[in-house]
């Protein structure tokens, strides 16, 4: 019997033929790795704010603070105390979870956002990392110096963005409760953060802290969109990255840490942010 061969026309078809299923085929499988990481960043969010709401029932509605600066007795520990993990100055084998993570075990899978790869900017350790936290508005924060005699929890610094208007004078409050959180539904409490030189942990609105707001925005990773957790507890998907009401008038120093528009904000000024 004899076998007839391809011939070469036959041979150059099924390769144009395969070659076009591959230009079709390879996008969508793209798109699949972009929809699940992106579906799975949602699911930690869910998380993150399930912890938030747990701390905050057992906190007389206070949310974890973003960020508190030694022990509770002793703020010269060296103990750094961030939301999502806890570590201590000149000890790099030292890590434990946040204060977050009060009534909540292992977080390491839910501290890592999928589409990001690289260190944690704070800590510049090798801790999972990618997400951050609202503390323009939503969460305390303490100086990041320890003053003998004072405990962590006196080192809570008042905020600015917490000046009522109607109220002027005296100091500001801290950080707001639950139940004065009247905009749930479109306030941000967790996002995935991001700045030029990587992710950031602390979320900041592009009208407050100047000179800190440009390394506190969101990463728009997954195919040019980005996650958020609202403080309500639902989580949805943003595309749209801004710059802020002042990017046009400061010094580049300062703007160019957003590298836009791999990252932006959620609202130009503080609509998506305050919730008051």
């Amino acid at each position: 019997m004899v076998r007839r061969a391809f011939t070469l026309v036959e041979l150059l078809v099924v390769i144009s033929v395969i070659s076009l299923l591959l230009g079709i085929l390879l996008p969508i499988v793209g798109e699949v790795g972009v929809s699940s990481r992106r579906v799975q960043g949602q699911t930690n969010l869910r998380t993150m704010n399930t912890a938030a709401s747990v701390w905050a029932t057992e906190h007389e509605g206070r949310f974890p603070p973003g960020l508190l600066t030694g022990s509770d007795a002793d703020s010269t520990t060296g103990d750094v105390r961030a939301w999502d993990w806890w570590t201590r100055t000149g000890n790099p084998s030292f890590a434990r979870p946040g204060l977050l993570w009060e009534y909540t075990a292992n977080p390491d899978t839910v501290l890592q956002c999928p589409a990001y790869v690289g260190t944690d900017n704070w800590s510049g350790g090798p801790l999972p990392t990618g997400y951050n936290y609202n503390v323009a508005f939503i969460a305390a924060m303490a100086s990041p110096h320890g003053i003998e005699g004072a405990g962590a929890w006196d080192l809570l610094t008042p905020k600015a963005s917490l000046i009522d208007s109607d109220q002027p004078g005296g100091t500001p409050p801290t950080q707001l409760t639950r139940s004065q959180c009247r905009r749930a539904g479109t306030t941000a409490i967790f996002g995935e953060g991001g700045y030029r030189h990587g992710a950031n942990k602390y979320m900041r609105s592009p009208v407050q802290d100047m000179e800190l707001c440009y390394g506190g925005a969101q990463a728009y990773r997954h195919g040019g969109r980005t996650n958020v957790a609202y403080v309500d507890g639902h989580v949805a998907t943003h595309r749209d990255p801004l710059r802020g009401r002042y990017f046009d008038a400061l010094p580049t120093y300062l703007t160019d840490l957003l590298d836009h528009p791999s990252n932006g904000f959620l609202s130009n000024g503080d609509e998506a942010y305050d919730p008051r």
